[in-house]
């Protein structure tokens, strides 16, 4: 197990932050659990950048000076009325933190003035950040701070000594009682889905909630061996093994407390999760970080966990994420296609890609795919031959055939892996519907089930692409769509070949 240095970092200024740090923020550190055990294993300066007018009171706090007997402290005072928006302000100090982190050789670790904190949180995370791991995540949970505060300091803060001991579980019940209307917003099946979904959640009846996290800001990493992006997100993919994601509210469990209309803007307008629009907002908080936080299950529970009952819901959320997965990095393309200059047929043969829910295919490890894009004559004469048929057939009903052709010979024209056009070499490829594409030579004109593919390929997001001379024939041995494909799922996920409900918030009626 190994020692480490590590740099505590909190920016904190005005009345309603540092009224909540002084009160529970910093209480709910003091405990034997958090500070104390952090302290026994690596060494630790805390580092409080406030406005100047906020020092005086800090310093004057009991919780601040039970602090200081712990771990070393520093007070700095900074100049946070400068013009710059509070964010910009916040991210502003928080690159100083890194940047003196850094320069020390120490880890940074970000503690929000407005979090309460279970006892045994920090005793945990330096459990982990012993085993060397570069990047530690975590997650929290918003709740009303009006009625959360007085809930924390009448359960948990010693009347005498004002330290706040809050066993994770009992910290879950009153997170369940007095959950933030916008932590609601980010249930799977709400009418109010949010504008920014960094997470989503799946309610397990009688237990809590499962969480799957889209995008995750750093909360404790070694800033020597990680580099950051504009939006404070990973700008390169860590190796896994470097990196620890805290998944069990038994380990660590925070309430994140804000005041009840904060942020309303995000949810007060309804709308349904819709794939389409959550993937494109998801490539906007792009980072290779992101994929690396998506497959774990977070677990919010205040008793012991049914399996059957957790098991629905991470079925749920598996069928959900493969989705958004693919449904993002076809955009990716589609993205690169326009940037590319390619033509108007090209980029809606692009755009159906989306409809076609490749997102059901993609691989979840990321792996390589290539797509076979005909030339613009030869998809106009296609879609024209598609439009004659329709008429012969008749208008009822003939659409939905005609779409599902469409879905068809759309995947036929991506391959699984990354086509390497070595001259002379013969290979054999598998479409995500299973069939295959035998990749022959003539001379040295490569040819996929005889039709001509034209060199160089390129890139289009993290797809490569060839152009082909013309639509390809059926590939050999496809499957038939999955019913998902064939039409719209709204309400029930299909996966393993059970149907999956979608759950509902039961437990604590009285917040919805």
């Amino acid at each position: 197990m190994t020692s480490r240095t590590f740099h505590f970092s909190t920016v904190v200024w005005g009345p309603w932050h540092t009224d909540v740090f002084l009160d529970v923020n910093l209480p709910s550190l003091l405990t034997a659990g958090n500070f104390e055990a952090f302290a026994a294993r690596h060494k630790v300066v805390y580092r409080i950048q406030t406005a100047a007018e906020d020092v005086a009171r800090i310093e004057a706090s009991p919780a601040y000076q039970r602090a200081r007997q712990i771990v070393e402290c520093e007070i700095v005072p900074r100049n946070v009325h400068l013009g710059i928006d509070p964010i910009g302000m916040h991210h502003m100090l928080w690159r100083q933190a890194i940047d003196d982190a850094r320069e020390a050789g120490a880890m940074v670790l970000f503690i929000p003035p407005d979090v309460v904190w279970s006892n045994g949180a920090f005793g945990h995370i330096a459990e982990v950040a012993a085993t060397g791991k570069g990047a530690i995540f975590m997650t929290y949970q918003r709740v009303v701070s009006e009625t959360a505060v007085p809930a924390v300091k009448r359960l948990f803060q010693d009347p005498e000594t004002g330290i706040i001991d809050a066993p994770s579980r009992a910290l879950v019940d009153v997170a369940m009682e007095h959950i933030h209307p916008l932590t609601l917003t980010y249930l799977r099946d709400s009418p109010n889905f949010p504008i920014h979904p960094e997470f989503i959640l799946w309610q397990v009846p009688g237990e809590g909630y499962l969480m799957r996290v889209l995008v995750r800001e750093m909360f404790a990493y070694d800033p020597r061996a990680f580099d950051l992006n504009e939006q404070a997100l990973l700008a390169h993919r860590p190796d896994a093994a470097d990196v620890h994601y805290i998944n069990d509210s038994d380990d660590l469990f925070s309430l994140s407390l804000a005041p009840l209309s904060k942020d309303i803007e995000w949810y007060i307008r309804p709308q349904r999760l819709n794939t389409l629009a959550l993937g494109a907002w998801w490539l906007r908080y792009d980072s290779p970080g992101n994929d690396l936080a998506v497959p774990h299950y977070f677990y919010v529970h205040s008793g012991e966990r049914t399996a059957e009952k957790w098991r629905t819901a991470e079925l749920q959320s598996e069928a959900l994420i493969r989705r958004l997965l693919g449904t993002r990095e076809v955009l990716r393309v589609i993205s690169a296609m326009a940037a590319s200059n390619l033509s108007y047929i090209e980029q809606i043969l692009a755009a159906a890609l989306v409809e076609s829910r490749l997102a059901d295919f993609v691989r979840p490890d990321g792996g390589p795919a290539t797509i076979l894009l005909p030339g613009a004559g030869a998809t106009y004469r296609w879609l024209l031959d598609e439009e004659s048929r329709v008429a012969d057939e008749g208008e009822a009903g003939s659409r939905r055939r005609m779409a599902t052709r469409l879905l068809r010979r759309i995947l036929d024209h991506v391959v699984v892996g990354h086509v390497d056009l070595v001259p002379g070499q013969d290979a054999v490829f598998q479409t995500p519907l299973g069939g295959r594409r035998q990749l022959t030579w003539r001379g040295a004109t490569p040819l996929m089930d005889g039709i001509e593919l034209h060199e160089p390929g390129f890139a289009l997001g993290r797809a490569w692409c060839y152009h082909a001379a013309s639509i390809l024939p059926p590939a050999v041995g496809s499957r038939e769509l999955p019913v998902g494909l064939r039409r719209q799922r709204v309400e029930t996920d299909l996966l393993d070949g059970q149907p999956v409900g979608v759950a509902r918030h039961q437990r604590y009626p009285q917040t919805r």
